[in-house]
């Protein structure tokens, strides 16, 4: 099993930079079996599909804005959940 946790987000823009401070506080906290790994992806997009490639599960932690959520609420999006919320690309790491 192979499974890659990615925090993406712009350590600049404070409340973007959740999931690279996810990502930080994950690693400093625990220690995670051989077969997750985590990965600071900042604000690359493209580049990180080799990274997102060939694993079994892929969590992302990142800051979105949401109409129908308050800030700071948890949003869990699986499968064909992704596309359709991210109609509209804004930003280079979605």
């Amino acid at each position: 099993m192979r499974i890659l946790v990615l925090g993406v987000g712009n350590i600049l823009l404070t409340d973007e930079a959740i999931g690279v401070r996810i990502v930080e506080a994950l690693e400093q906290r625990y220690i995670l079996p051989d077969y997750v790994e985590i990965l600071d992806g900042g604000t690359a997009g493209m580049e990180l599909l080799g990274d997102m490639a060939n694993r079994d599960h892929l969590i992302i932690a990142d800051a979105i804005v949401s109409k129908k959520n308050t800030p700071g609420t948890m949003m869990i999006l699986r499968d064909e959940e992704v596309p359709a919320l991210f109609t509209n690309k804004i930003s280079p790491h979605q």
